[in-house]
């Protein structure tokens, strides 16, 4: 089917209501990894769901309200064989609660003509409501690269900038250990793309196995910023944003780069490849500050 970016434009993505609870918060919270250590009281907060004070993770709004793999549905006329997730941001207006209805309201933003010979950029955002009261929890805007498909004549508009993160020696490093699993105990979240979970799709599209999510990759990120800059205090986070750069493969050692200022970026060491660069995480100040 040939790329049309006016029935693009025009899809209509549909409107999600979820309604989730602590459980769902919980598995959601050892999905990313947490947990681990388990006399670890302040991750326990977060992934045994029978504690008072548990709680959900602000990453948790990627998953809640999601439409699914919209930009692989025919009416779109995308060829999800050519798309890649480019950047993702996130923008949160309060706190998230460990039980809820939410509603989930995607749609695309921008169709962007890089050029021909080059790529279309895809801009969608998705707005994530209180169903309760209407009133907005998040704001996730992200950009899918659709590979080969530029010269359109679209819109030649630029995007924002990427951040750049210092050149100097980053002032955190975390290290976290993928799980072999980890892909099929995060697809559990709701993101069922077969590149995750079957070989067969992994190598057909290029692979040696299935990836892990970038959504995860970037939870788990944040799961290193919530602990380095925002020492647990997760109502304290505004906004963040980060481009994606290489995949990362289920049991992959992960180094996350932190710099005070939020910066950050997520390295594969063994592979040499940088997997989320251009990451910055805005927070209030602390509480004892």
């Amino acid at each position: 089917m040939k790329f049309d970016p006016e029935a693009l434009a025009r899809y209509a993505v549909p409107e999600v209501r979820q309604t989730y609870d602590a459980r769902a918060c919980a598995l959601y919270a050892l999905s990313i990894g947490m947990g681990r250590d388990p006399l670890d009281t302040r991750e326990l907060s977060f992934v045994d769901h029978c504690r008072r004070d548990h709680r959900a993770m602000p990453s948790m709004v990627l998953v809640l309200g999601y439409p699914g793999f919209w930009l692989a549905q025919p009416g779109t006329t995308a060829d999800p064989t050519q798309l890649l997730h480019g950047t993702q941001a996130i923008e949160w207006h309060r706190p998230l609660a460990r039980a809820a209805t939410v509603i989930g309201r995607t749609r695309v933003k921008a169709i962007i003509d890089k050029g021909a010979g080059s790529h279309a950029l895809i801009v969608s955002e998705r707005l994530l409501l209180d169903a309760d009261d209407g009133q907005p929890l998040a704001t996730l805007t992200q950009t899918h690269v659709l590979r080969g498909h530029g010269g359109f004549d679209g819109r030649r508009e630029t995007v924002d900038p990427p951040h750049r993160v210092p050149t100097g020696a980053p002032d955190h490093v975390v290290e976290t250990v993928t799980r072999p699993e980890q892909a099929l105990l995060y697809r559990l979240n709701g993101d069922t793309f077969e590149l995750h979970a079957d070989p067969v799709a992994a190598q057909r599209a290029g692979f040696p196995q299935p990836l892990l999510h970038g959504m995860c990759t970037a939870a788990m990120a944040l799961h290193a910023l919530v602990t380095t800059l925002a020492k647990y205090e997760i109502n304290r986070l505004r906004a963040v944003r980060l481009r994606f750069s290489a995949p990362v493969f289920p049991g992959d050692l992960l180094h996350t780069d932190i710099w005070d200022d939020g910066s950050f970026r997520v390295r594969v060491p063994s592979r040499g490849v940088t997997a989320i660069d251009n990451g910055l995480l805005t927070c209030t100040r602390a509480t004892d500050e």
